[in-house]
């Protein structure tokens, strides 16, 4: 028999507001068997799909209740790169809010990018790419942390004692490569969610951090010392407000 998620009060109330208090309860009920099942939520007329015993009831809380990417921006993104897009749920709010908008959605982990690819079908102004955000191009090795399915790194195995390793190097590139890939010379808004791989992205940004107009992240300085100084010294002169408990976003005034 599988584990079973322990969830938290807050967590279940989320998981409530998600899905209502009748379905909620059966779904809480089969976590405590450890069911891994595929879930269907209905959104705006679309299907989106969540596993059970995971993460994903909390990010789409967050994504579309809490709307972490919900702020309003000075100007209309044509190009929204999406970094660390989970299964696609931060995507599907984009292309949702900015229906002119074309999205580039990574994502490592490959379970997660087989659920990605199966909620964004529908949206053909979103194309997933089954890669890291590196500071270089190369392939690296993905460890997965106990928190659950939001929890992979790239980090290197030195930092990743006590993960469990993926079985194949992941493809990582860096934004130039992905810039010229899909012939962007701008981005307009860059969502960076990469646990901790931010260090080394913006400690290497200074020939692209001048073609981005905003950013939403979150630094992950429990996992890396350095990861909230290495986005600051790379955004001077970036407007900063925090928009959710955990992602800030900051605006460039030259954009």
């Amino acid at each position: 028999m599988s584990r079973s998620t322990k969830r938290t009060r807050i967590q279940i109330r989320k998981i409530v507001t998600v899905f209502g208090g009748r379905r909620a309860r059966w779904l809480l009920w089969c976590e405590r068997w450890g069911d891994r099942s595929l879930v269907s939520l209905e959104y705006r007329g679309r299907k989106h799909h969540l596993r059970l015993n995971s993460t994903d009831p909390l990010v789409w809380f967050s994504v579309f209740i809490q709307e972490d990417y919900g702020a309003n921006l000075p100007f209309e993104p044509r190009v929204i790169v999406d970094a660390g897009a989970y299964t696609g749920l931060s995507a599907i709010y984009f292309a949702n809010r900015y229906p002119g908008a074309k999205i580039i959605a990574l994502e490592p982990d490959p379970e997660n990018f087989r659920l990605l690819t199966r909620n964004v079908g529908a949206y053909d102004r979103i194309r997933p790419v089954h890669a890291a955000l590196w500071f270089e191009d190369t392939e690296l090795a993905l460890y997965r942390r106990p928190e659950g399915h939001w929890a992979s790194t790239i980090h290197a195995a030195s930092l990743a004692s006590g993960y469990a390793k993926a079985d194949r190097p992941i493809p990582a590139m860096r934004i130039e490569t992905l810039m010229s890939r899909f012939a962007v010379p701008e981005i307009d808004v860059l969502k960076v969610d990469i646990e901790g791989a931010e260090k080394e992205v913006f400690e290497h940004s200074s020939a692209w951090i001048d073609r981005v107009g905003a950013i939403f992240i979150e630094t992950h300085d429990r996992l890396r010392a350095g990861c909230s100084d290495a986005v600051v010294a790379a955004t001077p002169g970036f407007a900063r407000a925090q928009t959710s408990p955990m992602t800030e976003l900051l605006i460039n005034p030259a954009h």
